[in-house]
Order: C-alpha cells, then structure tokens, then sequence
C-alpha cells in the first residue's frame, strides 16, 4: 500500500470515525430529552424519583439508559437510584428503543476508536 492510498484511507476512516462520535453525542441528548425526562416526570409523579437530584457527569442519562436497555431482573428488586421494575413499566416503546439507539451507538464507538487506534 502506497503512502497516499494509506492517507486516503485514514482520511476516510477519521471522518467515518467523526461520524460515529456525533451520531453517539446526538443519541446522548435525544435520550436525555425525549425520554429521561418524562421517565423523571412520571417518577415524581409516583413518589419514586430518587436520582434527579444527583449527577455526575451525565451519569443519570446512562443510568437510565442502561436499566432500559437490560432486563429488571439482573438487577434485583432493590437496584439503587432507581427500580428496575418500575422503570420498565413506566416506559414507553420509544424510550426503550432511544435507550438502545444510545447504549449501541457508546458500544460502536468505542470499539471502533480501539480498532481505529489499533489497526489503522
């Protein structure tokens, strides 16, 4: 592989690896506000919402997220900040599948930044 084809292909690959992080940042606040923040309405409508007033550095956004994404019962019924059970059945179609949009999209990139660092 010649010098310029090997540019065009880390040129190629840092745009498509451009791509990947904002579709990830994008992912990140429609989750944040479609979905968690009519979950945190509901909760405190319920006397449930124990985590809106902590965060880190959007931790609450992945917290949710990843409670969304897998099944209430590997966390047991008494999961810290929020129960798992509740959440599921407070939840709509579309939050599940924002939940998943984001935990893929934060998968994929951070398997191709390894690869990327990696390989190329």
């Amino acid at each position: 592989m010649s010098v310029t084809e090997l540019n065009n292909t880390l040129d190629i690959a840092t745009v498509f690896g451009i791509f990947v992080m904002l579709n990830f940042a994008a992912s990140w606040l429609v989750f944040a506000q479609l979905s968690m923040r009519p979950l945190e309405k509901k909760l405190r409508a319920l006397n449930k919402d124990t985590i809106s007033q902590w965060d880190g550095p959007g931790w609450r956004v992945a917290t949710y997220a990843i409670k969304l994404v897998t099944p209430p019962s590997i966390w047991g019924e008494f999961a810290m900040f929020i129960d798992p059970y509740l959440l599921h059945k407070i939840s709509t179609k579309r939050d599940k599948m924002l939940a998943a949009w984001m935990m893929g999209s934060c998968l994929f990139s951070v398997i191709y930044s390894v690869i990327y660092m990696e390989f190329l």
